[in-house]
């Protein structure tokens, strides 16, 4: 037996052993390992956990989440980030649904929206058990390390190296009677848990002896560092308008707009669009940080004397499909982003020093 095949067997020994227990890994369906690979993207595990178990809770089957609304899903989406994963799940469950069936190869899930090669891999060799590669961060970093793989001949020769080296390791896993799902899951697993980037628990994995960067002392040089990603300072101006029962307005950012789908406070001035005595009250900034965006944001509070004021004609910038709703601060029951959340959670603590 080979020093590869040696260390392929010890890895899924200690996958088998020390694995987290992960509430998709309870029942591998193709549904259930989609979502979670969906909600995984960009996201940590202890981050989706709760996400995940709420979403399954109100949406058990792939008909039930085609049959609800975009709004039903935003709301449980909302607070995870990157709403395009929300949009393209729904819409993959309705796709899913018309076909009758869920894809069973890699090209077919590739049709499905929001599904890259990565993600495909994961879902044909954790649900259906086939020997498909897998490439996410963490198995990139495993891999990298292992083979001390490095970017000399440039990015696409070492992503096609690596995506090269991750099919020879499951096929070869699979040749010698290693399940598909337990061999790359155990890729993932020592990525997330013990070869982790700046801190690599090397005493604690079951392939160091064979790890050629171990072997070098190198580990912190792998994966090899790629440029620092730049960052846009994004600022916006928003108004938050407070009615005689204590509620705030929130609009819908409509189909197209950045964030499309969550309730958001209004973008324009509410002496511009409701019809009442309108009074600024005050002003509230927060920052937040998501993905490459650093939003500053100014947001003005202002107290309106009617209940539900009406609306002055929409002829300016407010679309003619746009949708308004009065919410409590404190709990609005929207589908509402973090950037939303932490300016509301700012004026609810505002309002009771005042």
């Amino acid at each position: 037996m080979s020093k590869r095949e040696i260390a392929l067997n010890q890895l899924s020994l200690w996958f088998e052993s020390q694995k987290r227990v992960l509430p998709w890994r309870n029942d591998p369906s193709p549904y259930r390992v989609w979502v979670s690979e969906i909600m995984l993207q960009q996201t940590q595990v202890i981050t989706v956990v709760p996400y995940f178990e709420k979403f399954m809770q109100k949406f058990p089957s792939v008909e039930k989440l085609a049959k609800a609304s975009e709004d039903e899903v935003m709301f449980l989406w909302a607070g995870l980030g990157y709403y395009s994963r929300a949009r393209n799940l729904h819409q993959g469950a309705k796709i899913i649904v018309s076909q009758g069936r869920f894809p069973q190869t890699r090209m077919e899930w590739l049709e499905i929206p929001g599904v890259g090669p990565y993600t495909a891999g994961a879902i044909l060799s954790i649900s259906l058990n086939l020997p498909e590669a897998i490439l996410d961060g963490n198995v990139e970093r495993v891999l990298s390390r292992f083979l001390k793989v490095d970017r000399s001949d440039g990015d696409t020769a070492y992503r096609k190296t690596l995506w090269k080296s991750s099919e020879e390791f499951v096929t070869t896993g699979h040749r010698l009677s290693i399940a598909p799902r337990v061999l790359n899951q155990a890729l993932m697993e020592l990525g997330a848990t013990v070869c982790t980037p700046k801190s690599p628990r090397c005493g604690d994995c079951p392939v160091t002896k064979h790890c050629l960067a171990f072997k070098s002392n190198d580990q912190l040089n792998f994966p090899p560092k790629k440029a620092k990603k730049a960052w846009m300072h994004v600022e916006e101006k928003m108004y938050c308008v407070m009615n005689s029962s204590h509620e705030v307005l929130m609009s819908q950012r409509t189909q197209g707009a950045w964030r499309a789908g969550l309730w958001d406070l209004l973008e324009e001035r509410p002496d511009q669009i409701l019809v009442g005595r309108l009074k600024k009250l005050s002003e509230v900034s927060t920052q937040h940080v998501v993905t490459r965006h650093k939003i500053k944001r100014q947001t003005e509070v202002w107290q309106i004397d009617k209940a539900r004021p009406g609306f002055k004609s929409r002829s300016g910038s407010i679309s003619s499909d746009q949708k308004f709703q009065w919410v409590s601060v404190d709990s609005p029951q929207l589908a509402i982003g973090s950037a939303a959340r932490k300016t509301l959670s700012a004026i609810s603590i505002q309002k009771r020093g005042l």
